[in-house]
């Protein structure tokens, strides 16, 4: 009897905090994000070097999404900081998907260049840092400042959320941990991984029953650093309550995100012989079922947090992001889609709903715009 009133309330909590997120994010977050965006649009618009504007361009064209996504941390801030959190983990996720597109090109020396360039996203946080060539083993080198105003708006951002000193140490080691996993990763394929395996075994966490992949994957996603971020606007947080989120969100939420990611973006990796995380599981069955493990154990974990139901749909909706993607409806990815949903439970259907047509618009304006044009 407990239990089931335990459940009921804790749905209702969740509907009402579903409620409110839904429209602070609609009518304050979302629009300041995309703010933010077309402020990087016009700066990536101005980079000289034409391969870097274009990867630049690119990035923000095709994923938007997701610092749209990383934007919605700041359901978790108090609102006198919240665009501050806004700006940082928008800044924060553009040069993230910059360093992306940077790190999958062809230069003589990839592992040296990958760490290089990832050096960008510890200087994110870093108190003093110096100033940096991060493209010394790039063939490409004039972005114009790009980069480096990238990693001062998070810098300067950071410094003035009041909470920032208590979150600092967190944050280095999450950075950390992503740029080596990300170097790792860019620098391998799918029969050549050995590298990234013994990593990974390396950072595993006491007592972590995840495959080596899976921790890979949790150690590249930059969620975690976001709810440091939010976290840091909060004047009563302190640094044992930031080692809470930190271990929160590493290694399961962290790890769901990037499989996630990697089941929707499966067919293209296969094709152009990217490592895949998810390849690694030996037939669809098994990464439902692992999948679905892991998206159990993330919510359990964030329900621990302050703000449980908060820290829920966020996780709900970072969940729908991807399933919202087209590539989760493909043969291979079909049945860990499935698996995740349930596994997640109801609070994942309007957000994945809310997705999906967003999606639709935003790929049915540029036909739609073709179309006016085409009819003046």
């Amino acid at each position: 009897m407990a239990g089931t009133v335990a459940t009921a309330w804790w749905r209702v909590r969740l509907t009402c905090a579903a409620v409110w997120a839904l429209t602070v994010y609609w009518l304050a977050i979302f629009p300041r994000a995309r703010l933010e965006l077309r402020h990087w649009h016009a700066r990536a618009s101005a980079i000289p070097d034409p391969v870097l504007r274009r990867q630049a361009l690119h990035k923000l064209q095709t994923e938007h999404f997701t610092a749209e996504g990383a934007a919605a941390f700041a359901i978790l801030s108090t609102m006198r900081c919240c665009w501050k959190v806004v700006r940082l983990c928008v800044a924060f996720e553009v040069m993230y998907d910059f360093l992306d597109a940077l790190a999958e090109e062809s230069v003589a020396d990839v592992l040296a260049d990958n760490r290089q360039l990832y050096r960008a996203l510890g200087a994110a946080f870093a108190t003093n840092a110096q100033p940096e060539d991060f493209y010394a083993h790039h063939d490409q080198h004039d972005d114009g400042g790009y980069l480096q105003a990238l990693i001062d708006t998070c810098g300067h951002a950071l410094i003035e959320l009041p909470s920032h000193h208590q979150v600092l140490l967190a944050l280095d080691q999450l950075a950390a941990r992503a740029a080596e996993a990300q170097s790792l990763h860019h620098a391998a394929t799918q029969d050549r991984y050995a590298a990234l395996a013994r990593w990974a075994e390396h950072e595993r966490p006491a007592g972590s029953a995840l495959h080596w992949w899976e921790l890979a994957a949790g150690s590249g996603s930059p969620l975690g650093i976001f709810a440091l971020v939010a976290a840091a606007s909060r004047r009563r947080t302190t640094a044992a309550q930031a080692l809470e989120t930190e271990r929160a969100y590493f290694p399961w939420v962290a790890a769901l995100s990037w499989l996630l990611e990697s089941l929707v973006d499966l067919g293209d990796d296969l094709r152009l012989g990217g490592h895949s995380y998810v390849a690694h599981y030996a037939a669809p069955s098994e990464a439902a079922t692992r999948l679905a493990l892991i998206s159990t154990q993330a919510a359990a974990d964030v329900r621990r947090l302050r703000q449980p139901a908060r820290h829920s749909l966020l996780l709900a909706g970072m969940v729908a992001m991807n399933l919202s993607h087209a590539g989760a409806s493909s043969a291979g990815a079909r049945e860990a889609s499935r698996a995740v949903r349930e596994a997640i439970g109801s609070s994942i259907s309007p957000l994945l709903a809310a997705l999906r047509l967003r999606r639709f618009l935003s790929n049915a304006a540029p036909r739609l715009r073709r179309a006016s044009a085409a009819g003046t």
